[in-house]
């Protein structure tokens, strides 16, 4: 089975989603086209590399800038073809519906909100490694998360091989977010060089912190009404007697 699509939006186009889509991909172009030496060295320039940021001090400086400017910037850095479209796979899947629950705004805030703390988590698990850190899936983890709490039972379209026939079947969406959550905790275990802390960090980050990038909707005030009750003694109202014909 193969998802393919998520909610489909209700209040117009996902512009946030597909701008980063975009984004990234331009981006990643751009690495194809000035060559693996000038792409590996923007890797270790942009890239969020967990020894370095370990050691930022809270004193301004142009150095300590430039360290946590990387955290947003390794965001849109992808090592190859797999890598990106994989991501930017995910990012389509569930970006959509939830940037149309939350709004443009709100959701464009949470994606690199998530995509921060997805990377703090790594920089805490990893404080001594050297290698940079690249690639949107800590934040596409947080939209997961995000999307397991505001849009659980949302059906997501998949394609089934059944029988040597293709059909589209609707699968709840806390049926793929498990599927995947199972998969980051068993590779986590067994280790390798996919930042494991770092999804497992952003979706916890998505299904505790959307709710502050959660629209207000206040509940309806209700009001009371004391009706003044009736004194005993108080003679009933005489209804005056009908017309007969």
């Amino acid at each position: 089975m193969i998802p393919i699509r998520g909610a489909s939006t209700r209040n117009g186009w996902p512009w946030v989603t597909l701008g980063l889509i975009v984004v990234n991909v331009l981006i990643f172009l751009y690495t194809l086209r000035i060559g693996p030496e000038a792409a590996l060295a923007l890797f270790w320039k942009g890239g969020a590399v967990p020894a370095k940021l370990s050691k930022v001090k809270l004193i301004t400086s142009l150095t300590s800038f430039w360290l946590m400017a990387t955290v947003f910037i390794s965001l849109f850095l992808h090592a190859g073809w797999a890598h990106l479209l994989g991501n930017m796979w995910f990012l389509w899947l569930f970006g959509e519906g939830l940037e149309d629950d939350l709004g443009h705004l709100r959701y464009l805030a949470f994606y690199l909100f998530a995509g921060f703390f997805a990377c703090l988590f790594h920089v805490l698990a990893a404080s001594t490694i050297t290698a940079p850190l690249i690639g949107a899936s800590g934040a596409i983890a947080g939209v997961m998360g995000a999307y397991l709490v505001r849009l659980p039972q949302s059906p997501i379209r998949t394609l089934a091989f059944w029988r040597l026939r293709v059909e589209i079947v609707h699968i709840p969406a806390f049926v793929w977010l498990g599927l995947w959550l199972a998969l980051q905790f068993y590779g986590l275990q067994q280790g390798g060089p996919v930042a494991w802390v770092a999804h497992l960090g952003g979706f916890a980050i998505g299904i505790f912190g959307v709710t502050l990038f959660a629209p207000f909707s206040p509940q309806p005030v209700r009001v009371a009404v004391n009706h003044k009750p009736r004194s005993r003694n108080t003679p009933k109202k005489r209804r005056s007697p009908g017309k007969r014909t």
